[in-house]
């Protein structure tokens, strides 16, 4: 009786400690996002929560971002380790610049390596965030998406296609305006594509579907039709193989 008592209060024990690994709860994903005004333009990371509460997948997150940082920056500050050495993330999601020049690549490939290390020691998944070039230098964007589709390829991290869906919903609709007004940083319709990637590529879940778009924060600056198209760019993005 005393060895059967015993076996049931090691399989509660086990069963709990399932549910809860260095301090994550199974039904709450978290995220940790890293990067630069790319990233805290219309809060992308806030839209990829609004996106799971639509999914009724709940989503905790946290964002180290600075104007014009580069992931070396952050490093260099030190924010970043301690936020991933405490083991509650799920995800870290990184991003820089495009990243489209020769010397941008080496550099973003190496701050990749070290992102990857590090979550690694703290296991912890690592994800890159690919963006996309200014404007005026629309000619970069392949680059942009070699750069980055390339660091995180190499280092076997996710890779949350962005630049790609940009470029995939162009093809769908020329004439679909991502672009802030300064032709740099994204409108609301470039954070959403954006944040519509990042959270399909996390959670597998990208048919955006039953959406209640009605209700969602961004409903009046997205029409019906642009919606389709996102979700298709985005859709066609995240099944790319790299």
């Amino acid at each position: 009786m005393k060895r059967s008592c015993l076996f049931i209060f090691l399989a509660l024990v086990l069963g709990c400690t399932k549910n809860k690994v260095a301090g994550r709860e199974r039904n709450i994903l978290n995220i940790l996002f890293i990067g630069n005004s790319l990233t805290y333009i219309n809060d992308v990371p806030a839209l990829v929560k609004e996106l799971g509460k639509l999914d009724s997948i709940s989503i905790d997150y946290k964002t180290i971002s600075g104007p014009n940082y580069g992931l070396d920056d952050h490093l260099a500050e030190g924010m970043v380790q301690q936020e991933i050495k405490t083991g509650k993330y799920d995800y870290v999601v990184v991003q820089q610049g495009p990243s489209a020049l020769p010397e941008s690549q080496a550099n973003l490939m190496h701050a990749i390596a070290k992102y990857k290390a590090l979550c690694k020691e703290f296991n912890t998944k690592l994800a890159v965030y690919m963006v996309w070039p200014f404007q005026s230098r629309l000619f970069d964007l392949d680059n942009v998406i070699f750069s980055y589709s390339k660091a995180g390829k190499t280092h076997s991290a996710l890779i949350c296609a962005a630049g790609l869906a940009w470029k995939i919903a162009w093809s769908i609709d020329s004439s679909l305006s991502l672009y802030g007004p300064d032709g740099f940083h994204p409108n609301m319709k470039g954070s959403l594509l954006a944040a519509m990637v990042i959270y399909g590529t996390l959670t597998g879940k990208y048919s955006f579907g039953n959406r209640q778009i009605n209700n969602a924060s961004w409903s009046k600056q997205v029409s019906a039709e642009t919606m389709r198209t996102l979700k298709q760019a985005s859709k066609e993005a995240i099944e790319t193989k790299f």
